[in-house]
């Protein structure tokens, strides 16, 4: 009995071609938008609040500061035009309550400046990043479901596996994974019919545009859309001047407030 693979048409070896190279195009694209989502976004933004993140918090509660003595101040002057006696703790209270907003932001911003300077010492080496991303396109081309679409339960969940241990940048999982599974059992696209290669190439041209889409989207988002910006130190410096400007005309504005409401309120 012949082993021998059936002999293909030129139109069949065309289509197997056709879809060897949308597998390579899909492959580069899903894990390029799963990179810029999971963790290049993370990094720049990390890299951003490093930078400028503890300005802009000063900045922000120095503002605060500001806006709350303003508005006892005017608060105090209202209960004095009115030729009432200010009551202090209620007039605090309702400035708490206005300001609820920027508090909340104060303590994001805050926790966002731990993340960030925790994700910043965490970063694995790039040699083993590499090989992360080396080793999941491998079992991307095994295991996704837009390249394999007749996959058993195991293979699926084998998939999510991939993904979680590339989240997490568990090298040794994807590895595991990998030796794991049984390339010989690998469906082979010579092997699929013409009308089934046709099906699965209009899939992944779909596939494709969505995912084009996508990305440039992401592009023209934070913080890609500043990316160039984040790495010159020129514009760093620049901002952070501006920032340092910033902070000193709240800190002028929280001394003038404090010294009417002294005055006014005779604290």
């Amino acid at each position: 009995m012949s082993n021998s693979l059936p002999t293909l048409s030129a139109e069949n070896k065309e289509l197997t071609r056709k879809l060897e190279l949308l597998h390579l195009d899909f492959l580069e694209l899903f894990t390029r938008h799963k990179d810029m989502v999971e963790n290049e976004s993370v990094i720049l933004t990390s890299l951003y609040l490093e930078k400028l993140g503890h300005l802009q918090l000063e900045l922000l509660e120095k503002q605060t500061e500001a806006s709350r003595l303003k508005m006892k101040m005017k608060l105090i002057q209202a209960a004095i035009n009115r030729d009432e006696q200010p009551d202090i703790k209620t007039i605090e209270l309702e400035i708490n309550r206005r300001l609820q907003n920027y508090y909340a932001q104060i303590q994001a911003q805050s926790a966002a400046l731990d993340e960030a300077k925790k994700l910043l010492s965490h970063l694995i080496p790039e040699e083993e990043t590499q090989k992360l991303k080396e080793i999941f396109r491998v079992l991307c081309k095994r295991l996704h479901p837009d390249l394999n679409p007749n996959q058993t339960e195991e293979e699926k969940d084998l998939f999510i596996k991939v993904k979680a241990a590339y989240d997490l940048q568990r090298l040794s999982d994807l590895q595991n994974i990998l030796l794991y599974l049984d390339d010989s059992n690998k469906e082979k696209l010579i092997l699929i019919s013409s009308d089934e290669k046709v099906e699965r190439i209009k899939h992944l041209e779909n596939q494709l545009i969505s995912l084009k889409e996508k990305i440039n989207q992401l592009k023209q988002s934070f913080p890609f859309n500043i990316e160039d910006l984040i790495q010159d130190e020129d514009y760093i410096v620049q901002k952070q001047e501006e920032l340092r400007i910033q902070i000193k005309m709240a800190e002028e504005e929280i001394v003038k407030a404090s010294k009417i409401i002294n005055i006014i309120a005779d604290e």
